[in-house]
């Protein structure tokens, strides 16, 4: 019986990388012929068009004066921000009692703050009290009549802060509305379920200019005479009402996506109703519902500027009362718009950060 002689192969080439930058931009930009031919028409597109418009908006930019004339270059002047920049954030808040809004803003980051560095055995008996309290605060803070302030009117307030400080509290106020709503469209009590059912279809069936009107033009019609309540109030409660259907909806997907298996366990042990609903079930609602939470936050945040509609002066409002003014009447209105959407892109870039920290550390799953 013969043996074969053992002959090694050849030796292979080294395998191509699959990790890195190189290898991502291979596989991603250049894998066929077509990703090829999209991806050398896109960067052509970005160089024909981006060195003319970092050269607008930055080289040839107007950066420094405190008027129109102080434009001489070819850029963009964004003098008029700079200009307009106090009423853009604040709107006509008295200059002297700035600090309370500033405040209220502070208040607001420190309370998001809280619910994240808190100890687990304080977040709950902390935060959320913080939460619930912190929209009256502000309400009492920037009103200052009831607290020995200087009183400041509500047609003064105004700017991207009361875009932030509206949306912020109508998003805190509406949470337990929406949970409400949505454990009445659940229930088995046909009063709170037809009550629900018609809260929730209303309020998202119509469109929010609608309801801004309604609440701004309609509303007062049915007060009695002599009795008024403030166009700002009565579209912080619109806002609030429209996000509670919202909230109300992505909660009931959240209780949908519970399996029955933990309804039975909480009952298995004796809880009752409120017991099962708030300290088993909801915390897994607000894990699985995150994603569409978020959503529906950055919805209301981005629908407050439909409040110049009704001469609110949010921060768009604010913009183009000023592209109106006669000392600014060179058209401003490109930089004018690029800062409102950059401001807002930024913020609700930054609640979806927020949001991916939340989800990671709600998150339970054992992942390798």
């Amino acid at each position: 019986m013969s043996v074969k002689e053992f002959k090694p192969l050849p030796a292979q080439p080294a395998p191509e990388a699959t990790t890195g930058p190189i290898a991502w931009v291979r596989e991603n930009l250049f894998s066929s012929p077509f990703n090829i031919a999209a991806t050398v028409i896109i960067l052509a597109s970005l160089a024909s068009v981006l060195p003319g418009m970092i050269d607008w908006l930055f080289i040839s930019a107007n950066w420094s004066g405190t008027s129109q004339d102080a434009c001489v270059k070819d850029g963009a002047c964004w003098v008029f921000i700079s200009a307009w920049s106090q009423q853009i954030f604040y709107g006509s808040y008295p200059t002297e009692e700035i600090w309370r809004v500033n405040l209220s803003l502070f208040l607001l980051a420190a309370v998001i703050a809280s619910s994240f560095l808190l100890p687990d055995r304080l977040r709950n008996k902390v935060a959320v009290p913080a939460f619930l309290l912190l929209p009256f605060i502000c309400i009492l803070l920037l009103d200052g009549s009831m607290m020995g302030l200087t009183p400041v009117t509500t047609d003064l307030w105004g700017g991207f802060s009361l875009n932030v400080l509206l949306a912020a509290a109508s998003i805190i106020i509406a949470f337990p509305f929406g949970f409400l709503w949505a454990l009445g469209r659940r229930s088995e009590m046909p009063f709170a379920r037809s009550v629900s059912v018609t809260c929730i279809e209303f309020f998202r069936g119509t469109p929010i200019l609608a309801l801004f009107f309604m609440g701004s033009v309609m509303l007062p019609l049915f007060f009695p005479a002599g009795v008024t309540v403030d166009k700002l109030l009565r579209v912080w409660i619109i806002l609030i009402l429209f996000m509670s259907a919202y909230m109300a909806e992505v909660f009931r997907s959240g209780f949908q996506a519970i399996p029955n298996g933990q309804y039975e366990a909480a009952d298995s042990i004796g809880l009752g109703y409120w017991q099962k609903t708030l300290l088993i079930i909801f915390p897994q609602v607000i894990k699985v519902s995150m994603p569409n939470i978020l959503a529906t936050f950055v919805m209301v945040f981005k629908n407050t500027v439909f409040l110049l509609v009704i001469a609110v002066p949010e921060m768009l409002q604010v913009i183009m009362s000023a592209l109106s003014n006669s000392n600014w009447l060179g058209g401003h209105a490109i930089e004018g718009y690029l800062f409102v959407g950059f401001i807002f892109w930024a913020c609700c870039f930054s609640m979806s950060l927020l949001a991916t920290t939340i989800e990671k550390k709600l998150d339970t799953s054992h992942k390798n």
